[in-house]
């Protein structure tokens, strides 16, 4: 059965290289450092008929804030999105997020690289 690709967008390096080791053994990784190479990255992936099926969206980004990526990448096929956030934003604006299907789930940081894994894990099998 072929690997399921999970990217991963945060401005840390740090994060990034941490998340992707921990779901590289069972997920195909793609990374990215910026909301607007995220959403290139993601746009060029897919119109060559790839499918990414879980997007991990840091919610501060360096460019653009993730509630916007979200909301565009979820435009573009329904990807499943997955907010994450050092700070805990406002139960309205992630209830909001999920009502108009830009995201599926949001985690606080720090998270468990347990926790990352059964959640994007969880998201696929919805």
């Amino acid at each position: 059965m072929e690997k399921r690709t999970v990217m991963i967008c945060d401005d840390e390096a740090d994060l990034l290289k941490i998340y992707s080791a921990a779901l590289k053994k069972h997920f195909n990784v793609l990374t990215v450092d910026s909301g607007k190479a995220c959403i290139e990255k993601y746009m060029d992936y897919t119109l060559r008929g790839k499918k990414i099926d879980v997007l991990l969206l840091d919610y501060r980004l360096g460019d653009i804030r993730g509630d916007d990526v979200a909301c565009k990448v979820s435009e573009l096929d329904g990807t499943k999105i997955i907010l994450i956030s050092a700070y805990e934003l406002e139960r309205e604006k992630i209830d909001e997020l999920k009502a108009s299907n830009c995201i599926v789930d949001s985690i606080i940081k720090p998270v468990s690289l347990k926790t990352l894994l059964e959640k994007v894990q969880l998201a696929i099998s919805a």
